[in-house]
């Protein structure tokens, strides 16, 4: 943890996210990021059409685990477990469709969904 009472970045204020790179997801010397760029281009209708799914998919399960009459706790978990998901989608999409799945199939079986 950082003790000192100056901020932990160079020049007192932190950079502008358009400085940086941050902001948006090119890099400084304009090459394409390949651990973060999908190994399919984005015009593939297959690939449009999985994230549509997953999309719609992960948005019924949410309104589900919303709907569950549990307690605060189990939702916060439950959610959790979708945004893992969500996070999931964007690197591997086809495993993130695969633990949507799950997610659901445990939920309908009543058992407690897990990672």
């Amino acid at each position: 943890m950082h003790r000192h009472h100056e901020p932990p970045y160079a020049g007192g204020e932190p950079a502008a996210p358009e400085s940086t790179g941050r902001g948006s997801e090119r890099r400084i010397d304009e090459r394409v990021d390949v651990a973060s760029a999908p190994a399919e281009g984005p015009d593939d209708p297959e690939v449009t059409a999985l994230y549509a799914l997953v999309a719609e998919r992960l948005k019924q399960a949410h309104d589900r685990v919303h709907a569950l009459n549990v307690s605060a706790d189990a939702k916060t978990a439950l959610t959790r477990q979708l945004l893992i998901v969500t996070e999931t989608a964007k690197r591997d999409l086809p495993e993130a469709a695969r633990r949507l799945s799950r997610f659901v199939h445990d939920l309908d079986a009543g058992h407690p969904p897990r990672d």
